[in-house]
């Protein structure tokens, strides 16, 4: 079982089999982005676990949420170029230096997921790099964007970023299900 389909037995879903134009998506990013993540995407399509974490997806077709938050972080950085030091001791993504590129928000404030990225690393191998807020220390992490959300959901002890408590019975919010 992979854990997409982890995530949604936990969850309690069917894939929405989203399909989304990853070309068009990762050529506007400069690079592929994993397999596990795209899978995820597609499983999902626009919402949230737990009221918690929001994935940087897509409702389908070429517009990525990965894409539009890229955008935002460097448009605040090209007005605000001191804020690039809240994410010392790296730098945001660039396709020719590497750097973080965001997958994930939270509603927490300060709650950020990355993958730490590096060309000469393949897009499945990119280690996640996350923090619960501005001021904290980052954590790394040797997993997957699927495997990383399934501890998030179910793993009272995947300290800080447990959010079981939240809601003792994972669940995911699709933007498309009706209110």
């Amino acid at each position: 079982m992979t854990w997409v389909e982890r995530i949604l037995e936990a969850v309690g879903r069917r894939s929405e089999q989203v399909h989304v134009d990853w070309s068009e998506a990762e050529t506007e990013l400069g690079t592929p982005l994993p397999a596990d993540f795209k899978q995820l995407c597609e499983a999902f399509g626009r919402g949230e676990f737990n009221d918690f974490l929001y994935l940087y997806s897509s409702k389908g077709g070429s517009h990525l949420e990965v894409v539009d938050s890229l955008r935002r972080v460097r448009r605040a950085i090209d007005r605000f170029p001191d804020s690039a030091s809240v994410y010392t001791p790296y730098r945001i993504f660039e396709p020719d230096q590497g750097g973080l590129l965001r997958w994930a928000g939270a509603a927490a404030e300060g709650y950020e997921f990355f993958w730490l990225v590096d060309a000469n690393v393949s897009p499945e191998n990119w280690p996640i790099v996350a923090r619960t807020d501005f001021t904290e220390d980052w954590h790394t992490y040797e997993l997957s964007v699927s495997e990383f959300v399934y501890r998030m959901l179910t793993d009272v002890d995947f300290k800080p970023f447990d959010i079981s408590r939240y809601a003792p019975t994972p669940r995911y919010s699709s933007y498309a299900d009706p209110e």
